[in-house]
């Protein structure tokens, strides 16, 4: 949680971006956590688009808006 935090940050302290996010799995529950925590929605889910050790799972976008971001981090102070 701590180096997405610091890596988020850097992102928007250092470029003109409007939001930042990532693509994960759902059989990575550690990580769909860790962007809860940093107060990431769930943009997307595509349903059974990836295949593993005989299991179909889904792909998962997450997503903070440079607004939400600032917001997170105040609140969090």
């Amino acid at each position: 949680t701590r180096a997405l935090r610091i890596w988020i940050n850097h992102l928007f302290d250092t470029m003109p971006l409007v939001r930042v996010g990532y693509t994960t799995w759902s059989g990575n529950h550690r990580m769909m956590k860790v962007g809860e925590k940093l107060g990431m929605t769930l943009e997307a889910r595509l349903r059974k688009c990836r295949y593993y050790d005989g299991k179909y799972y889904d792909s998962i976008r997450m997503g903070i808006l440079r607004e939400e971001w600032e917001e997170f981090i105040k609140n969090e102070s």
